[in-house]
């Protein structure tokens, strides 16, 4: 049995991270994303034909283990901001043909030979293709891709699919999911508000130490014993300079 590794990651493991505030520069969202998403790849800002005040990023995870983790937390850092995470719902998808590049049908359901992407012309399998280069629309022989956006005949293709879609909606024999905000639930740990340090009621407080009351007595006794100390310092210097003459 051999396993063939996919060249690309499905929408089915695509994320969207929302709300990113637009002043963050995109190697910066890509950078915080990898940092917690290890398998994170094709990241992308989505472009929305209308302003918006947030940008949304898309990528894809290719574990599936982390897939599921990250689903389930809903919420990634980046920044300073914690935002949301959500599945990512494509948009209406088109129905063409890889085998001759028509819309309208898929491969199995063609008759006709094997084209060129490019060019449209028929493949051999004994005879080795060479490409010319130049583009050639399957649509309406225009000078582009078949499925250029710039086709005029796929322009209203998309027109009427998105009608039909919006019609079958309200018929209700389809259904809209829209990405609903996911909060986590909280949980408490027990070292997430450790307790207090007991404060010590009992210690000493030396700015708290009562200090003696002065009473006027006091101060006025205080204050004759120091002129009575002044004037006998006086004497003995007056006494000292005698002596010496």
């Amino acid at each position: 049995m051999v396993v063939v590794k996919p060249k690309y990651i499905p929408d089915s493991f695509a994320l969207v991270v929302r709300y990113v505030p637009r002043a963050l520069d995109e190697n910066f969202v890509s950078n915080e994303i990898q940092r917690t998403i290890a398998s994170a790849d094709r990241i992308k800002g989505i472009h929305y034909s209308y302003q918006r005040r947030t940008d949304d990023y898309r990528f894809g995870v290719k574990d599936y283990s982390e897939y599921n983790a990250v689903l389930q937390l809903g919420r990634i850092v980046i920044g300073h901001s914690w935002l949301s995470i959500t599945k990512f719902y494509p948009g209406n998808r088109l129905t063409y043909c890889t085998k001759c590049w028509c819309i309208g049908h898929l491969r199995n359901k063609c008759n006709s030979e094997n084209k060129c992407r490019i060019y449209l012309e028929n493949l051999s399998v004994d005879t080795p293709h060479m490409c010319k280069n130049e583009p050639k629309c399957a649509q309406c022989d225009g000078n582009h891709h078949s499925l250029d956006s710039q086709c005029q005949v796929l322009k209203e293709y998309k027109d009427q699919l998105k009608e039909d879609v919006e019609d079958a909606i309200q018929k209700g024999l389809l259904q809209r999911f829209s990405p609903q905000e996911k909060s986590p639930t909280f949980q408490l740990h027990d070292q997430d508000f450790p307790p207090l340090a007991a404060s010590d009621n009992y210690s000493n407080k030396k700015w708290n130490i009562a200090q003696p009351r002065r009473t006027v007595e006091s101060n006025i006794l205080r204050a004759s014993h120091t002129d009575k100390t002044i004037e006998s310092i006086n004497d003995n210097l007056t006494k000292l300079i005698d002596s010496n003459k």
